[in-house]
This record gives C-alpha cells, sequence and structure tokens, in this order.
C-alpha cells in the first residue's frame, strides 16, 4: 500500500512538472527576438534584420 502511494506521488510530480508552459523567453521565438533586440540596444555593428 505505501508502495503504491508513493509511486503515484512520485507519477503526480513529474506528470505535473512537464505540463507546464515555457517562459516566453525560452521559446523559439522569444530567443530570437532577444537576440535582436540586445543586437539593437547594445550596438552591434551588423543588427540582424528581424523576422518577426
Amino acid at each position: 500500500m505505501r508502495r503504491l502511494i508513493s509511486v503515484s506521488i512520485v507519477a503526480i510530480i513529474v506528470l505535473s512538472s512537464c505540463a507546464t508552459q515555457k517562459s516566453y523567453y525560452e521559446t523559439r521565438e522569444g530567443k530570437r527576438k532577444l537576440k535582436y533586440y540586445n543586437a539593437v540596444q547594445f550596438g552591434q555593428k551588423d543588427v540582424p534584420k528581424p523576422k518577426f
């Protein structure tokens, strides 16, 4: 009985941690925008054209 409860608790923890959404800056589009805005803000010579 104790083993069943512990396995079910671990399963709930694992499934709930995988179900959360990523932060916007961790997504592919967010990383691309962050890279562009950092290039503009810090004055890099070749500022890439935005693709969004």
